[in-house]
């Protein structure tokens, strides 16, 4: 009994350390951004209890700076969504844009 007590301990001490230890994600193509602004957008509006759908994007780099242009809909609109980062930034560093004509 002594022995399942501190098993359970230990699973219970070791799943917090193990959600931290996330990797965070490095962009270094315009493609990689894609994913990462879709669900920045969609968890912006299901955060607010509204369900978004139908995401498109187009992607590209200029320079050292990767984007990616997206459209989701909305409450029936269309709003964009540009997201940019650095090449070989990580995801902290990347920024998103939410143009929302009802904000």
């Amino acid at each position: 009994m002594r022995q399942l007590h501190g098993l359970a301990l230990i699973v219970c001490l070791a799943a917090p350390a193990a959600a931290q230890d996330r990797t965070e994600i490095v962009f270094n193509q315009a493609s990689e951004l894609v994913p990462w602004c879709k669900a920045e957008a969609e968890a912006h509006y299901i955060g607010q209890g509204i369900t978004p759908f139908q995401w498109t994007a187009r992607y590209h780099d200029r320079s050292n700076v990767l984007y990616v242009e997206g459209r989701l809909r909305v409450h029936g609109d269309d709003v964009a969504v540009n997201c940019r980062v650095a090449r070989g930034a990580r995801e902290r560093h990347a920024i998103i844009e939410i143009d929302d004509p009802t904000s």
